[in-house]
Parts: C-alpha cells; sequence; structure tokens
C-alpha cells in the first residue's frame, strides 16, 4: 500500500518544499510567458520582420521557451529523487481515496485543503507537468531543426508545428484552469501565496 505524508503537528514557516517552490516560479514565468506571447508572435517562416513586435516575440518565445524546459528538466529530476513527491502528483497505484474525496468535496462547492499532499490537486498538477513537458520538448526540437532567414520549415516540421499548437492549447486549458483554482483559494484566506515566498 503506498502512504501519503501525514499531517505534520508543527507545520515549517512555509508548507512549500523550497526546491518546489523555485521549481513552480520558474516553470510559472516560463509557461504563462510562453502562452502569453504565443499569441502575437510571428514564426520567422512567415517572413517575419525581426524588427517588429512580432519577430521579437517569437525570438524571446524561443529562447525563453529553451529556459522553461532547463527548469522543466530540473522538476524531472527532483521528481525522480522524491518518492514523497511522486506518490502526490503521479498517484498510478493509489490511493485513490484522497482523489475521490477531493472530488465530492468539489461537487459540493466546496474547495479542498491546499498544501503538498495526496489528492486531486497534486493529480493534476502532474498531468499538467506532462503536457508542458510534451509541448517544451516539441518545441526545442522546432527551435533547433528550424531552418533560418525566413525559410518554409521541412516536411517533419510540418508535423510538429501543429501538435506544438496543439498541446500548447491544452497547456492554455490546464494555466486558466490553475490559475482560476489558485485565485478562489486566495478569495478565501487560504495560504496558497506562500509557494511565491521563494526565501522562506
Amino acid at each position: 500500500m503506498i502512504m501519503c505524508a501525514e499531517a505534520n503537528p508543527k507545520p515549517p514557516r512555509n508548507i512549500w518544499p523550497r526546491e518546489g517552490r523555485w521549481l513552480h516560479a520558474g516553470i510559472a514565468f516560463g509557461v504563462t510567458w510562453q502562452l502569453w506571447s504565443s499569441l502575437w508572435m510571428e514564426p520567422n517562416w512567415k517572413h517575419a520582420n525581426y524588427s517588429s513586435v512580432g519577430g521579437i516575440l517569437f525570438s524571446l518565445h524561443s529562447w525563453i521557451g529553451l529556459m522553461t524546459v532547463l527548469f522543466i528538466l530540473w522538476q524531472w529530476l527532483w521528481i525522480a529523487s522524491e518518492p514523497q513527491i511522486r506518490r502526490e502528483i503521479f498517484p498510478w497505484r493509489g490511493p485513490w481515496a484522497p482523489i475521490l474525496a477531493d472530488a465530492r468535496m468539489l461537487l459540493r462547492a466546496r474547495l479542498p485543503p491546499t498544501g503538498p499532499r495526496c489528492g486531486l490537486a497534486g493529480l493534476m498538477h502532474g498531468l499538467g507537468l506532462l503536457a508542458v513537458t510534451c509541448t517544451g520538448v516539441i518545441g526545442s526540437v522546432i527551435f533547433f531543426f528550424l531552418p533560418q532567414s525566413g525559410t518554409p520549415p521541412g516536411g517533419t516540421l510540418h508535423m510538429l508545428v501543429p501538435l506544438h499548437e496543439f498541446l500548447g492549447t491544452v497547456v492554455w486549458v490546464y494555466w486558466i484552469g490553475h490559475v482560476g483554482m489558485a485565485a478562489l483559494h486566495a478569495w478565501h484566506r487560504e495560504p496558497i501565496w506562500g509557494i511565491f515566498r521563494l526565501m522562506d
């Protein structure tokens, strides 16, 4: 039977692990920038003017995307070294009771508890990380194999670019849900913002 962490009778000053806070900050900034910049950027194979706003945004999208992938890789290394984190965000073998309990709370218009714990939020974080990872890896492949000087991409990239855009839409859905739930927790004055205090 896979167990989750028990509630700590003397919680630390910040319930979120410091490494997790840094990783969350890096990935949150990178993913948010990538999503919003994609709305106005203009890829170079569309003969964008690199001095235009669309061309500059495309360049920034590419480079910040690579930096975000480094944070994602760091996240996976952290997950690999922390069995408790793996159980929280990838509960493939259970326990399922906390996830079902959280789902029942939401159906009753109640928010599940915050913090690192087994439950629906952990599962959604894991699924979101998988979507972000796939999107970032495909984006990196596009970056390294994309012809320069306005040359149209080849056949392989013609398949990868639509896939990257589709996964970007999936990440948009996750981002909106993630931000929406954080806002709801904040509205109920729950300690959600501690994850952004990097130096506690």
